[in-house]
This record gives structure tokens, sequence and C-alpha cells, in this order.
């Protein structure tokens, strides 16, 4: 007799849920020379990607340069205990800055540092809770319309620092092209120039790894030219600022300004802040940031699945691990005054492309950015803000995924509508309300699943030349489908009242009280018509829920229909047949009986 597969039982052990928590415990002691070598060529990659990449995005959310910084360092150093996906890089990303803008503009950096802690705990906790199934309920279509979305909005934000446009503050897509629009007399001729040679050169750096060649100094040179791309235009732009500022009396560019050195301050994160003369409570601070505290998790859960589901094949993501962890990053960085972080693709593309080895690679990427805090950031004041919107525009232009609405539109018109609405509702009324709406028209979508289910209806013949009515829902039967159900029961009857019904059940593994009600109705209204309902398919576990709870005096319940004339006899013929696996002559001791 066959038996289900159960989980192995063991003992609880300190030692090992250390190990799968704390997860440098695992690999650590395993640590060989060669991986030092290679995590840290990938740590230093990493590090000189990151560094102008989290000036650029702590610009796109509104702060100083410095808290890009922080949240770079942090994240790096933290993930390296508790991660588990070695290709990760914890930092500031575009996603997570435009969502922070979006609920922090024109509020104080207090707001933003509350938001860092309040997105680690909720993390943590989805992390504890196993909450990770939920990000399963936004589908592809929805996270595509979002980044397409988002791609559109940052492109815009940056349009003022591309053209040297000085205090243009961005109320949405259609505001800033309408305030560049009035201001186009304003625009700098420098900063735009500068602007879109970085944008040529970024986009030519990045083809230089996919140059083919046999000689291997070669390719290797082009590789570490292509990743060191962002790195080598900030150093270029930054000496044409500083020669200018310094020795021509003025920087014909908008330069960044001054940038405090030095590390920051570890405290606790402020609990009130001053607006003005009134002094604001925690109650109102988090009334104030509103839905970005759940907004902002769920979308730095989706990047890192995403990302582990690009770079991670053939093994199984601890996602519980994985949502702690990045919930750790947050809280811990709320302490050194960091903006909410979450898992980066292309500097994850960037580690994976240099041969990384462990997460132990975040260690040469977080000091980097130390170093870059305590030794260079006097010089961060002559990067151009215009190379740095070159950046940002290079990064994610590429994220708006046209390929896919061509697509979509082959496969499935309501995932086209679904994708296209996101998208439009992000770019009208920003990400976060894109996001928002695409969820609840995605679970729209799934509960019309459920409760509008496809239901096959046909007239057949069996085995004897008898005809009857075949009735198969193509889903589970669950309450918000069991009126629907109904309907189509009777109606399917009513056009051909002679010939008895057959209900198909091979699609119902779950039932609810619903599901035995209606049944249950189904079988008392034939009954006054002197019809029997032959429910075909039963899982044994469904049969054994309806046998207690329905009335089966006008019921059969069989594994096939052989003849339906017998089955459909007002006689009270038993319909007694045993269970038998396919392609076995084996018995189950299990018997559709007594009915």
């Amino acid at each position: 007799m066959s038996k289900p597969l159960e989980k192995s039982k063991k003992n609880f052990s300190l030692g090992e849920l250390l190990q799968r928590r704390i997860h440098i415990l695992q690999w650590l002691p395993k640590y060989s020379k060669s991986d030092i070598i290679a995590d840290f060529i990938a740590g230093i990659s990493v590090g000189l990607t990151m560094m102008p990449q989290s000036i650029a995005y702590a610009n796109l959310a509104g702060l100083p340069a410095q808290y890009g910084l922080y949240t770079a360092f942090i994240g790096s150093f933290t993930y390296v205990f508790f991660g588990t996906i070695k290709q990760v890089s914890i930092g500031p990303t575009s996603l997570m800055a435009l969502l922070t803008l979006s609920y922090t503009e024109s509020l104080s950096v207090d707001y933003v540092i509350l938001l860092t802690l309040l997105v680690g705990c909720v993390e943590f906790l989805m992390g504890l809770l196993k909450l990770g199934f939920l990000v399963d309920f936004i589908s592809p279509c929805v996270t595509s319309g979002f980044t397409s979305a988002m791609s559109v909005t940052i492109v815009t934000s940056q349009l003022k620092n591309l053209l040297g446009l000085r205090k243009l503050k961005n109320h949405g897509v259609f505001d800033v092209f309408y305030k560049v629009a009035t201001r186009i007399n304003e625009v700098r001729l420098a900063d735009t120039l500068l602007g879109f040679s970085c944008i040529a050169f970024l986009f030519t750096f990045k083809q230089l790894a996919t140059i083919k060649t046999r000689n291997k100094a070669l390719k290797k040179t082009l590789w570490l030219l292509s990743i060191s791309k962002n790195a080598l235009i900030v150093l270029i732009t930054s000496m044409v600022g500083y020669y200018f500022y310094e020795y021509r009396g003025g920087s014909p560019f908008v330069l960044s300004g001054k940038v405090p050195s030095g590390l920051p301050k570890v405290k606790i994160p402020s609990f009130s802040t001053v607006n003005g003369n009134q002094t604001v409570g925690i109650l109102e601070m988090v009334q104030t940031l509103g839905s970005g505290i759940f907004v902002l998790p769920i979308a730095g859960v989706l990047a890192n699945v995403a990302i582990a589901k690009a770079f991670v094949s053939g093994t199984i993501v601890d996602a519980t691990q994985e949502m702690m962890t990045l919930g750790l990053c947050n809280i811990f960085g709320s302490f050194v005054q960091a903006m909410p972080s979450c898992g980066a693709f292309t500097r994850s593309a960037v580690a994976n492309s240099s041969g990384v080895r462990t997460p132990l690679q975040g260690i040469y990427s977080g000091t980097v950015i130390l170093l870059a805090l305590s030794f260079l950031t006097p010089y961060f004041y002559y990067i151009p803000r215009s190379t740095l919107a070159a950046i940002l525009i290079s990064a994610i232009i590429t994220m708006f995924d046209y390929e896919i609405f061509p697509k979509l539109w082959k496969c499935n018109k309501f995932d086209f509508f679904l994708t296209l609405a996101t998208l439009t509702i992000g770019v009208c009324y920003g990400v976060e309300i894109g996001i928002i709406a695409g969820g609840l028209l995605n679970l729209l979508i799934l509960l019309k699943v459920w409760a509008r289910p496809q239901i096959t209806k046909e007239i057949r013949v069996d085995n004897q030349g008898n005809q009857y009515i075949y009735i198969k829902p193509e889903v589970g039967l669950y309450y918000a489908a069991t009126d629907y159900l109904t309907t189509n029961v009777i109606e399917a009857y009513n056009n051909r009242r002679n010939l008895p019904i057959v209900l198909d059940c091979s699609n119902i593994i779950r039932v609810d009280y619903a599901a035995c009600q209606t049944i249950d109705n189904l079988v008392k209204t034939f009954n006054k018509t002197n019809k029997k309902v032959t429910l075909m398919n039963v899982k044994p576990h469904i049969f054994n829920i309806w046998r207690q709870t329905i009335d089966f005096d006008h019921l059969k319940v069989c594994q096939s229909v052989d003849n339906i004339s017998e089955t459909d006899s007002s006689k009270t013929n038993d319909c007694q047949i045993p269970l038998i696996d396919k392609g076995t002559s084996e018995r189950k001791m299990s018997y559709y009986d007594n009915v």
C-alpha cells in the first residue's frame, strides 16, 4: 500500500538554528584562498559601481549624497553575515529611492530614517511569519507594468538635472514636461551637452563587454572598462568640473555641492521631529508615511525575489531568510541614517560576471564605500548633476519592458490590459499608486477565476449509447463559485430535462461548507423531479467530507460512467466501485459504498 511522503521530524538544535539564520556560519569554515581572490575582485568591482550609483540614488530620493553612501556600506556589511545569495548587493536602488521620494518629499530626513526602520521591521516580520507567499499574488504582469512606469517616472524626474534647470519641483510626469516646456529658455547648454555625452559614453562602454575577441588580456580589459563605466564617467567629469571651478572662475555645469566627510554617527532613529515651531510625534509621523510602510517592503522583497530567480537556478532559495536579512539591513541601516534599501539587479549582475564565490564580497564593496566617505567626499562637490542624471537614466531606461506587450496581446488579453493599466496609473498618479492598483486588479482577476470558473457542459453518450448531461468545473469549488455552478447545472437540465446529470468532480480537490451545501441543494432540487445526480471522479477525501454532510438518497457516486441508464435508475442499486490504481491490480481498501 502506498503511503504519502512525510517530512522527517528533527529534534530542535540550537546550532542548526544559528547556522540557518546566521548564514555565514555555513560557508565560512569552508572558505579558501581562491575564494578570497575571487570575492576581492568581485567586491571591488561592485564597490566601484555602487559608489557613483549611491550618490545618484540619494539625489533621486531628494537626499544629500552621504545618505546614499551610508545605505551602501551598511547594506553590504549586513548581508555578508545573514544573506544566502552570493550575487546579491544590498544598497540604494532606483526603485526604493523613487518610492522614498514619493512618500517623504518635502519632509525632513527624520521621516526617511523612520521609514527605513519601519520598512525593515515589516520585512523582518514577513520573514518571521513566512508571509513570502503574499508576493506571489503580484503577477509578473503587474511587476512589468510597475517597473516600466518607474523607468518613465525616473527618466522624466531627471530631466531638470540633465538640462541644468534649477529649483524645478517634480509633481508627476506630465507636470515635469509642462514645467520644462515653460522654462525651455532657462536650459543650460553646457549641462545638456555634458548629460547627453555621458549617456552616449555609458551606453558605448556597456557594449564593450559584448565584443568578442580571442585575446584574453584584451577581453579582460574591455570587461573591466565596461563594469567601471560609472566610476570612470564620474572621475572624468569631476576633473573637468574641478578644473573650471578652481582655475576658470566657476563651472559651466551645476555641481553636486558639499558632501560631509567621515562616517555617520550610530544613533537611535528619531521618533519625533520638528516642523516649523511644532513638534511632531511618532504616531503623526507614521500617519504621514501612510501606505509607504507596506508598499516599500513588498517592492523590496519583489526585487530580491527577481534577483534570486535570475541568478540562482537549480537550488532552493530560502525566501524566509532573505526577507529577514533584508529587514535587518534596513533596521541596522536606520541606526546609521540610511535610506530604505534592497537588492540591485545591476550590481548583482556585476558581482556574478566578476566570478563572485560567497557573500563576503560585500565586505570589500562596503570597504570601498567607507574609504570614499573617509577620503573622497571633498571631491564629490565637483561631480556635475547632469552626470548623475545620465547614470540614472542609462541604468533605468532599459527597464521599460516594451517587448512584453505584443507577447501579452497574443497570449492573454487580460494580462495585457493589467500591465497597461499598472503602467498608465503609475505614470499618471505615481508608482506607489500604480503598484497598489495593479495588485488590486490582479487580485480581482484571481477572484474572477474562482468566482466564474470555466464550466464544461456537453451532451455525451456512454458505452451503451445512452445520452447524459456532462458538467465539469475546470477549477476547484469554493463559496464564490457555488451560485454560478448551480445556475449552470439548472440551465443545462432545463434544456434537456429527459437526460440524467453527471457532475465530473476530478478538478475539485478542496471544498468549503458552501460547496457542500451547494451539492446538497442540487441533490434535493432534482430529488423533487425524481432525478438522480451522479458524481464522477470524486477524490476520496472529498467523498469522506460529502458523505457526512450530504443527503445521498438520490445521489450516486461513481469512478466512471459505463451505463448511464443504470446509474439513473430509480431502483436502489448500490454503485460500489473500488478505487484501483492505474497500471496495477492493487486494490486500495476504500470504497464508494452505501450510496
